[in-house]
């Protein structure tokens, strides 16, 4: 089973946000399936990200309530970008091959909180959380016409795979 962050990880400076505090990932609640639909439903997200074909909110809540049994499964780690309890974004790992010590790294963030270091924070967090504590090798699969995401896995420490 791929365990949770213990402590949750936080972003140890400020980003700066509509709530003016800094970041933490966190797993999913039922009450986020709102945010979670929104995301779902946001054209950028779905340009860059695989959603599923339904949006609504009893499929947040099914997806919301699989996040043990995916880990349970090793299939992926899917963490909220809380901050000031907001979801402002999403972070995971997914893909994980334990036999190569590898696994790929995703992430999206909500549209009022794009550009402002939210989803580099998050990344690395993850990045380096994985690597120190399950030790992994993180790779980022970014599409050559989304520069900001390949942009991010960089920064974040992921191995870029175009």
């Amino acid at each position: 089973m791929i365990p949770l962050p213990d402590p949750p990880l936080a972003w140890p400076t400020c980003i700066p946000t509509s709530h003016g505090v800094g970041l933490w990932l966190r797993v999913w609640r039922l009450d986020d399936a709102p945010a979670l639909v929104a995301a779902w439903s946001d054209p950028e997200i779905q340009r860059w990200t695989a959603v599923p074909r339904r949006r609504d909110l009893a499929a947040a809540a099914r997806w919301i309530a699989g996040d043990e049994e995916r880990r349970s499964r090793d299939l992926s780690l899917d963490l909220v970008v809380d901050c000031g309890g907001e979801v402002v974004g999403e972070v995971g790992l997914s893909s994980m091959d334990l036999h190569r010590a590898t696994a790929e790294i995703g992430w999206w963030t909500a549209p009022a909180h794009r550009r402002r270091g939210v989803a580099t924070a998050a990344a690395t967090l993850l990045v380096d959380w994985a690597t120190d504590h399950l030790g992994l090798t993180i790779v980022a699969r970014c599409h050559r016409g989304n520069p900001g995401s390949v942009a991010v896995a960089e920064r974040a420490g992921a191995m870029v795979l175009l």
